[in-house]
């Protein structure tokens, strides 16, 4: 943050501190702890972000039952925690907890961890964290807390519990447009608050950036989204992206672009898929971590990437090749074309794109 304050100085922005609301005509008001001023401007970037979403069966009351910006000012670590959501929040909070010495317990309403991303990466994802210590109850919808212990209902219509001294809930977030004023400047809004734009950001008088619009709620892809509104804005031709990579901080981490083979084939693509596990690359021998898998999904009629989730140590850093193959919509013997130094965990991505068409030299060619 402090960075960013200098950046602001550095190119000439104004920070003001208070609270805006938009009045229309380029117009809008802020109230700030003296005064309300009125500010007039030619464009307008609504960029207010997302909060925690809340459950209407768990109050957050900051002690007991926690959200996850409450879980990032514990300052007495509980002996037993249960977390409601197995997303990617949901099981960051869970690999750090469990890895100081608390017991981890996730609640998950779906049948799988990660819900949306590929189904052997989920499953092997949680083997690891159980392996762990961590306690999943899957396909569980929670009905509340009461005396201790956090209220469950299984699919199959049996009840459970679980007896934790605090409760993170998990679930997602929600965008933070309440009481902006976007009725004011002809914004549309769905029924979940977030604001519909058009391909170039706009909604009404409004440019809308960022975890607002809906869609991944993620930071880099709020960052590409400033960039090209700040381009539209002064005139010029927009650097857009199509490949929005997702991480997540588990350990091992968990990466993806594109698309997974279900995605593929309901898209109708005529799909290959190949898997080479983290085993056959050198380096993750040399780094003790060899648990893990690649997964790659190409069109079998062009060779194009489609899509890579991996599951491995350093899938964080990785991603951002694959994120370029699928972006730049690369075949499979353009990738393996290029020279992986060893020992790396880069090789992984070779090897997969290798294994595509037969090629692979440390896995067997199926």
């Amino acid at each position: 943050a402090k960075g960013l304050e200098f950046l602001f100085r550095a190119n000439g922005v104004e920070v003001i501190h208070g609270t805006a609301r938009l009045v229309g005509d380029g117009k809008l008001l802020v109230q700030t702890s003296e005064q309300v001023d009125e500010f007039l401007a030619s464009e307008i970037v609504v960029a207010t972000g997302s909060r925690p979403a809340e459950l209407s069966c768990l109050v957050v009351d900051g002690r007991r039952v926690l959200n996850s910006d409450d879980a990032l000012d514990i300052v007495t670590f509980p002996e037993s925690l249960a977390i409601v959501g197995a997303g990617a929040v949901g099981l960051e909070f869970a690999t750090f907890f469990s890895r100081l010495g608390t017991r981890v317990v996730v609640v998950e309403m779906c049948e799988q961890v990660l819900p949306g991303i590929d189904r052997e990466i989920a499953i092997l994802l949680r083997r690891l964290m159980e392996r762990d210590g961590v306690d999943f109850r899957l396909g569980a919808k929670v009905l509340g807390c009461e005396d201790g212990r956090l209220l469950y209902r299984n699919s199959d219509g049996s009840d459970g519990a679980v007896s934790v001294d605090r409760v993170l809930v998990a679930t997602g977030r929600t965008p933070a447009t309440e009481g902006l004023g976007l009725e004011a400047v002809g914004a549309t809004v769905d029924g979940q608050g977030f604001v519909v734009t058009d391909r170039n950001y706009r909604s009404g008088q409004v440019v809308a950036i960022g975890d607002v619009r809906g869609g991944r709620l993620l930071a880099h892809k709020a960052m590409r989204e400033g960039l090209i509104a700040a381009e539209l804005i002064a005139g010029r031709r927009p650097r857009r992206a199509h490949a929005i990579p997702l991480c997540v901080y588990t350990d091992p981490e968990v990466a993806s672009v594109g698309m997974s083979e279900e995605e593929a084939r309901r898209e109708g693509y005529d799909v290959i898929v190949v898997q080479v596990p983290a085993s056959a690359v050198g380096r993750s021998l040399t780094l003790a971590r060899s648990e893990g898998i690649c997964r790659m999904t190409a069109d079998a009629r062009t060779g194009r990437i489609l899509g890579v989730t991996m599951l491995c140590a350093q899938a964080d850093v990785l991603i951002a090749e694959a994120c370029l193959a699928v972006e730049l919509r690369l075949k499979v013997d353009e990738l393996g074309r290029a020279v992986h130094p060893h020992p790396t965990m880069s090789e992984l991505l070779f090897e997969a794109a290798e294994a595509i068409t037969g090629r692979a030299v440390h896995i067997i060619n199926r």
